[in-house]
């Protein structure tokens, strides 16, 4: 009779136990939502990022960010200009996109996995925009996904409990809507 109740009470116990989580599982869950304008805010003052390599240096500035409808990725347009050891200069636009990461162990979110959809230096000569489209992408490579988008608060409850995981990443109404949590 003792072992069927404390079976009994054991079971009690871990029903109210799940009772609870599912009661207070908004907890374990969060929505962090930027707009373009908020994203813009917090990326704009970590450029100019530079690089100096053998060929030239190349140097990525003025980011405008731009969130696309239906799209998990978040958008850029940025000033690209790169400059030889001798020559000119050559200046002009460059879109990409980028996939957000989470890293629970810091709580921060990152840019990550760029893809670069458009390149536009003007005066540049035709064969030397594949190299150029090459040293763009060992900028982003090696910059971006160190740019931390946003820091969870450890000091608010919520934002440390819903730490764990990205369940979502999303844009919805023009702005980036990231889902993290436990539950």
């Amino acid at each position: 009779m003792d072992a069927w109740c404390n079976a009994l009470r054991v079971a009690c116990w871990g029903f109210l136990v799940l009772i609870g989580l599912f009661g207070c599982k908004e907890t374990f869950r969060r929505e962090v939502v930027f707009t373009a304008a908020e994203l813009q805010a917090k990326i704009a003052p970590q450029f100019p990022l530079t690089r100096q390599g053998t060929l030239a240096k190349v140097v990525l500035r003025a980011p405008e960010v731009l969130l696309k409808a239906d799209s998990p990725r978040v958008s850029l347009r940025t000033e690209m200009e790169i400059v030889p050891p001798l020559g000119r200069a050559y200046r002009g636009m460059m879109a990409f996109d980028a996939g957000v990461d989470y890293k629970a162990d810091k709580g921060e979110f990152y840019l990550v996995d760029s893809r670069i959809s458009a390149l536009d230096l003007k005066e540049m000569p035709g064969r030397y925009q594949a190299l150029a489209h090459e040293l763009a992408n060992q900028v982003l490579s090696r910059y971006l996904e160190q740019l931390a988008v946003y820091r969870l608060d450890p000091d608010d409850f919520e934002e440390s409990l819903a730490k764990l995981v990205l369940k979502k990443v999303a844009i919805e109404g023009g702005r980036l809507v990231l889902h993290i949590g436990l539950i």
